[in-house]
């Protein structure tokens, strides 16, 4: 390990610890941002399509980009996310991670979530229970239609948190490992349960959704351990040619979730470090880089294609996918400015603001969470 690539950290007990990021200080991973691309656009094609047989009884689309496009598409993100916090968990003070993550997921989702049903419905209604993202069950109006993975990767980012504030980051690995095992059990044990979205934070753990994200938490090991060779693209591949029907959800997930780690690993592990940009690389990097705010506007800009304009079969799919990536380019630019202006404000604060926030968000978070567990 070069000394140069060598990030040296506090643990939660004080003893330095030597981590050398598989991200290198958060570089952008050009196979990253591809694979980011890619996810979002299975997800776009797989709702566009779903909800043009749903709305119009066209089902040409859905018979092509079927459920297994949902499904691996968010795996990819979770496997991503997990990844990524696995780096970036054991390089940062556990405040300051959650509440860079806090600061990624909520401002760009609020504006979504209240100027497009007011820009495509003329509904200004909001719901704060949706708004918050904790998990509540079926509890709150979900006015993009896509909350429940936020619901869980906000799950996902407290429980890090926790594990960092009570020094266990070192043992990530374990951790990961123990979640895997909790999301398969889950899995196994009540297969009938793993189609729901909207879960209690109790539920969460025993969710097949979950095992992308562990998985994605094991990557960066991996990846130092050489583990990710070529050839496991044919098993990525499997994996996903495998996912079942509609009728074993749960399943579904869990070999998406197989397809994703491997994808994701096998995108760190031979990074395209080519200094010359294509004109469809570029294009795709820069998708990768608006893929949350697409895809947090591509279902209320289909809904209101397929309910409010004169379009039909073909023409509407277009008409929906198209818009929602035209729309998709403000909305990331917006999105990764003002992350960018917010988070350089934020570092500003002191250590001990970066902790208190972060425990009062947890603090409120809880609360919030318990409270419902037990509401009728």
């Amino acid at each position: 390990m070069s000394a140069a690539s060598q990030v040296r950290a506090k643990t939660a007990d004080g003893v330095e610890a030597v981590h050398e990021p598989v991200f290198q200080r958060r570089s952008r991973n050009r196979n990253v941002q591809w694979l980011r691309a890619v996810a979002a656009l299975f997800v776009v094609f797989y709702h566009a399509s779903g909800h043009l047989g749903a709305v119009l009884g066209d089902d040409r689309f859905a018979d092509i980009f079927n459920h297994r496009f949902g499904i691996l598409g968010v795996a990819i993100f979770f496997a991503i996310s997990g990844a990524l916090m696995a780096d970036i968990l054991k390089t940062t003070p556990a405040p300051n991670f959650l509440i860079h993550r806090i600061l990624r997921i909520y401002p760009i989702f609020l504006i979504a979530s209240v100027a497009l049903p007011f820009v495509f419905w003329n509904n200004p209604g909001l719901d704060m229970r949706a708004l918050s993202l904790i998990a509540i069950g079926q509890n709150g109006n979900y006015r993009l239609m896509v909350e429940w993975t936020l619901v869980f990767e906000l799950a996902f980012y407290v429980a890090l948190f926790l594990v960092a504030a009570a020094g266990l980051a070192r043992r990530l690995e374990a951790i990961a490992l123990l979640a895997l095992a909790l999301s398969v059990g889950g899995t196994l044990v009540s297969p009938d349960n793993q189609a729901r979205i909207a879960v209690y934070v109790t539920e969460l753990p025993f969710m097949s959704a979950t095992a992308a994200f562990a998985g994605g938490l094991l990557i960066p090991w991996l990846v130092r351990c050489n583990v990710f060779h070529p050839a496991l693209a044919g098993l990525a591949v499997a994996a996903a040619i495998a996912i079942p029907g509609t009728d074993s959800v749960g399943m579904g997930r869990l070999l998406a979730g197989v397809s994703a780690v491997i994808l994701v690993g096998l995108a760190i592990s031979f990074e395209s470090r080519s200094a010359d940009d294509s004109v469809p690389q570029r294009v795709a990097t820069k998708l990768g880089d608006w893929s949350y705010a697409l895809y947090l506007c591509h279902m209320p800009v289909i809904s209101f294609t397929y309910n409010h304009l004169p379009f039909t079969g073909a023409a509407a799919w277009t008409v929906a996918v198209v818009g929602a990536l035209l729309l998709a380019i403000p909305l990331g630019m917006l999105d990764l400015r003002l992350y960018a202006w917010l988070r350089k404000r934020l570092d500003r604060s002191t250590p001990e603001s970066f902790r208190r926030w972060a425990w009062i968000y947890v603090g409120v978070y809880a609360i919030v969470a318990v409270i419902f567990l037990f509401k009728d």
